[in-house]
């Protein structure tokens, strides 16, 4: 199984899970699953999501990146008050 690391801040954590909830269709279409959100004890709105994938780890890393190079999702996240140039990910598989 490969695993997806994002992490990332938020300007509110409780109104960004909302659009957030809304969009799992792109994620599931992309082959991805949730795998839970983990949150800074100093900051809530800093935290790290796990994505579950059964796509080998080059696949999975073509598709995160096409994803957050996709002007539609960075403008809905920018709206949803993601700090987009904060976001970081990593691809690993088991």
């Amino acid at each position: 199984m490969t695993k997806i690391f994002i992490a990332h801040r938020v300007k509110d954590y409780g109104a960004w899970k909302i659009n957030y909830d809304a969009d799992t269709d792109r994620r599931a279409s992309a082959g991805f699953s949730e795998g839970g959100h983990y949150h800074s004890a100093a900051d809530p709105n800093t935290f790290m999501i796990i994505w579950n994938s059964e796509l080998a780890a080059g696949e999975a890393q073509a598709r995160v990146s096409a994803m957050f190079s996709d002007p539609d999702l960075l403008a809905l996240m920018s709206e949803s008050g993601v700090i987009v140039e904060d976001i970081k990910f990593w691809v690993s598989a088991d």
